[in-house]
């Protein structure tokens, strides 16, 4: 998509250039001025959509190196998942070493694209009198800018605490002191606010609906902001100031960013019905859910009224990405390669509530008395609807089959007996004992296959060929299910306040989440705290880059993180009983790591070799 929008924008440079060519005054060819990109509608949504383009939305490969903007995504195993327990590697990728989310992972330090959002307000507002029968629309054009950039500054204040706010698209050419240019860091609060200004000032002036297809409108704009207002309360709430509040937030400014979260997350919700969570095949039956929810990733028709702000994938325009040969598993792809990259960890599946409401423990009993089923899913039976739709279960139809024998088939080997006969295991998916599959169709003990039963399947298309570059599905950067996650949120820690003239009951934190828990499958709560909340958004939003910098803000990493090992779950076969048993497998070669320091990244050194204004550096680097 990326690639396209970039030859719109060369074909209005073009038409531009050719305009002013037939003049009497020819102007440069190669200079722009402001008057002739912003003073019609074919310039101006170029304009926008470079900003767009720019934007720092990590999609089906973002890495830990750097966002992946380009238009083809291809290998996944970067995913921020796999440094905060959610998903690990399969062998081939991950051996004998630790596993560290340092500061600099998924940073984002760019005032390139900062420059092009004050270029386009600036624009836009020097040629406010050429769109006098455009009103909406231009107000709307100058909310996006303001989105954009505000988008931006999110990123890097999430990232780095306090930066330079540049609010003037300044050029060295019109200093003739360069010196005149470095501009030193402002607090970590006074970016949050002045982010909260701009997202004010686009739901202020952009309408209900978008311009286009994954452009933003008030109510993203107001999502936006509660996920930063979030994440200003916590960083006051839970961390500490350093060097004089470039880093972090005063403690007693957390209940009033609470306020503004849980405000604006209440205008997202008040949307006038334009947004609300996917129920379109939910008819109320166990398999109806689960269908249901992993339809609400590969639905892009308008009846899909839970996407908010998306980044468009289509093969019409020649974009693609990799997601369905990456994750599909062994047996379901057109390829050899390695497959069913990213799979969940036991201990994230058993976030999840079963469908009764019970604590999602996997009872597979210990190694001196494993509990034995008759077939693999049989351990999952009560598996709450949301979490067999996030990944593959061991033994369930393979979805978009309609064959029932077309099962997800996985064993880590097979027993004569159990305990003291000999167990039989396979590094192919050839050898076999007494005409079954050691591994099975799919696999665990192959360096290409997953390394556990849950392979992500989240955004899987079930349609798909699984070859390369054959899926489309769109990114979607944020939708309304986190919109009530973060209402809730913000609901919890303000209970008694007073908002928008209502006062915050718990109600208004339980009715957002048992929304959201009955879309799942699964019972309501009677009570809420913020621990509660937190595994809510754990279990909805796995795998969709957002939980990272959850719990960065949350400054959770210790708890979650650190000296820990995540673990597999193998299914063996006991051929002589005909039946499955289970073992918890922990994943020792991959152990956690913790340093307080990462909480922040360190600020660029070729930025402060351009800018020295930029030191000190952030605490520990």
């Amino acid at each position: 998509m990326k690639n396209v929008r970039f030859k719109i924008f060369s074909i209005v440079v073009i038409s531009v250039l050719s305009w002013s060519c037939n003049t009497l005054e020819i102007n440069p060819v190669n200079v722009l001025s402001d008057d002739q990109i912003y003073s019609s509608s074919v310039g101006v949504n170029a304009s926008l959509q470079s900003m767009y383009m720019q934007l720092p939305i990590g999609t089906f490969s973002s890495h830990y190196n750097g966002i992946v903007t380009g238009p083809y995504q291809h290998l996944n195993f970067g995913m921020s998942s796999i440094f905060i327990g959610e998903s690990q590697l399969m062998p081939l990728r991950a051996s004998n070493q630790n596993v560290q989310l340092y500061g600099q992972y998924f940073q984002w330090w760019n005032y390139v694209s900062i420059r092009y959002c004050n270029l386009g307000i600036q624009g836009l507002k020097a040629n406010y009198d050429k769109f006098g029968s455009q009103k909406d629309t231009y107000n709307h054009w100058l909310g996006e800018a303001y989105f954009c950039r505000a988008y931006n500054y999110y990123a890097m204040v999430r990232s780095f605490g306090g930066v330079p706010i540049v609010k003037s698209p300044n050029s060295y050419t019109a200093y003739p002191d360069l010196a005149s240019l470095e501009i030193p860091r402002n607090t970590e609060k006074e970016v949050v606010d002045f982010i909260a200004s701009d997202l004010d000032s686009a739901m202020l002036l952009m309408g209900a609906n978008e311009l286009e297809s994954g452009r933003a409108n008030k109510y993203i704009a107001a999502n936006l902001k509660a996920r930063v207002m979030l994440f200003a309360a916590c960083e006051a709430k839970k961390g500490l100031v350093q060097l004089n509040g470039l880093v972090g937030i005063p403690a007693t400014d957390s209940k009033d960013y609470y306020k503004k979260a849980y405000s604006a997350a209440q205008f997202a919700v008040n949307n006038g019905g334009k947004y609300k969570l996917y129920r379109k095949l939910d008819n109320g039956t166990y398999m109806g859910k689960v269908k249901n929810f992993e339809q609400l990733f590969i639905d892009e028709t308008s009846s899909n009224t839970e996407r908010m702000l998306i980044v468009k994938f289509d093969a019409g325009v020649g974009s693609a990405h990799c997601w369905d040969e990456n994750q599909r598993p062994r047996g379901y792809t057109q390829t050899a390669d390695p497959c069913g990259e990213l799979a969940a960890t036991m201990e994230w599946v058993e976030l999840f509530d079963d469908v009764d409401g019970n604590p999602g423990k996997l009872n597979i009993g210990d190694p001196t008395n494993p509990v034995r089923y008759s077939n693999v899913v049989d351990l999952f039976a009560k598996a709450q609807p949301r979490l067999r739709a996030s990944v593959l279960l061991p033994g369930v139809q393979f979805p978009g089959s309609s064959n029932p024998a077309d099962i997800y088939e996985i064993r880590k080997g097979i027993y004569e007996s159990y305990p003291n006969g000999k167990l039989y295991t396979a590094t192919n998916f050839t050898d076999k004992y007494n005409g079954m599959t050691i591994q099975g169709k799919c696999g665990i003990g192959n360096v290409n296959t997953a390394d556990n039963g849950f392979i992500v399947w989240k955004y899987q298309n079930p349609s798909g060929t699984g070859s390369y570059w054959s899926s489309y599905q769109d990114w979607i950067e944020s939708r309304y299910a986190e919109v009530l996650l973060n209402k809730a949120e913000a609901a919890v820690n303000i209970i008694g306040e007073t908002v928008d003239g209502k006062v915050v009951t718990m109600q208004d934190a339980l009715d957002p989440i048992n929304d959201i828990r009955s879309r799942a499958g699964t019972t309501p709560l009677t009570t809420i705290n913020e621990a509660k909340v937190i595994n809510e958004r754990r279990c909805e939003l796995a795998f969709e880059n957002l939980i990272v910098w959850d719990m960065k803000r949350l400054r959770m990493l210790d708890e979650v993180l650190q000296n820990k090992t995540f673990s597999s779950l193998y299914p063996y076969y006991v051929e002589n009983e005909g039946k499955y048993i289970f073992m918890k497998k922990e994943r020792t070669e991959l152990k956690y790591r913790v340093d307080p320091k990462d909480y922040y990244a360190p600020i660029p050194a070729s930025a402060i070799q351009k800018n020295p204004k930029l030191l000190p550096n952030n605490p520990g680097y």
